[in-house]
């Protein structure tokens, strides 16, 4: 408890994404837009966008579970369909090609349902122009940031930039490698859960998610 208690907490998202604008500032250079994984991550990517003055956009991936064990993801989903599959976990859940499959076809819903919902252009009306920031209002495993990037990569972004508040020390060394800039502002060997880096860690709804895009939005057409 004494080693948590040393750990910087964050007010809320709002905060940890001004904070996190402090440190992208001198790693961006125009064209770039941000790109958040929702829903969470929209919340920490706002501030970034508005104060880099960039566009704000979403990245449509997200993790892929199954009934039996919903808090362990064993694979994550974009919006092209692509999946990436721990295949460790997989064996570990006992799942079947059908449990993934079933898996994949709820997920894919789910996200064709936020597009629509959503209602702005994807990352790839972007590409391949311009630089993009990724934005997760944390990373434990880094699944459906591991996706997102993929995303990116294969729709040509001309540098990814992976912004996070709090990161574990697994997720901070791959996207080190595998990005062209990580950037974390806590990075944690005994990271549990997202929420514990932050006094306020509400969830984030859809309605909350709209509001916040076309706040972006707006703030781009002046």
């Amino acid at each position: 408890m004494e080693d948590r208690q040393r750990i910087e907490i964050f007010q809320d998202r709002t905060e940890a994404g001004r904070a996190l604008a402090v440190e992208l500032g001198p790693l961006i250079s125009p064209p770039a837009v941000v790109a958040a994984i929702p829903r969470g991550g929209v919340a920490v990517a706002l501030p970034i966008a508005t104060a880099l003055e960039l566009p704000l956009t979403v990245v449509y991936a997200r993790k892929l579970i199954s009934p039996a064990a919903p808090e362990l993801a064993f694979g994550a989903l974009d919006e092209d369909g692509e999946m990436l599959v721990e295949e460790g976990i997989v064996r570990l859940l006992g799942l079947r090609p059908q449990d993934v499959e079933e898996a994949r076809t709820k997920t894919a819903a789910e996200i064709r349902r936020r597009m629509a919902r959503y209602g702005v252009p994807p990352l790839a009306h972007y590409l391949p122009a311009c630089g993009v920031i990724l934005v997760d209002d944390g990373l434990a495993t880094g699944l459906t940031m591991r996706a997102a990037l993929s995303y990116a990569r294969r729709h040509g972004a001309r540098t990814i930039v992976v912004a996070t508040p709090c990161a574990s020390t697994r997720a901070a060394a791959r996207f080190s490698r595998e990005a062209d800039h990580f950037v974390s502002l806590i990075v944690d060997e005994d990271f549990m859960a997202v929420g514990d880096y932050y006094l306020d860690f509400s969830q984030v709804s859809d309605e909350e998610v709209v509001t916040m895009l076309s706040e972006a939005h707006l703030k781009e057409s002046k």
